[in-house]
């Protein structure tokens, strides 16, 4: 009777084993698709990220360039004005 069921464990016990071995490289590869998955949002997110600074940064160019300032001077009625060197100077000097 001892013996029986102690056969009967090694048998249970063995199985589960058998059970376990199977799962680990299953749960690896879901856990490994999974990191891969969140890795690719992650680069996308990065792109989408870069794609906005481009974006400001050229619109940040395009405003500072004199053609678009000349327009801008016409949309707002503002008169652009030589400035002589002497004055430049003293305000650059704070004189």
């Amino acid at each position: 009777m001892r013996r029986v069921r102690a056969e009967r464990t090694v048998i249970i016990l063995t199985i589960v084993f058998i059970n376990i071995c199977l799962l680990i490289p299953v749960w690896q590869s879901a856990s490994n698709t999974q990191l891969r998955w969140q890795l690719a949002q992650s680069e996308q997110m990065l792109k989408a990220q870069e794609e906005k600074k481009m974006i400001l940064t050229a619109a940040i160019a395009k405003q500072m360039t004199p053609e678009y300032l000349i327009e801008q001077s016409t949309v707002r009625n503002i008169v652009f004005t030589q400035i002589d060197s002497a004055t430049a100077s003293l305000v650059a000097s704070n004189k």
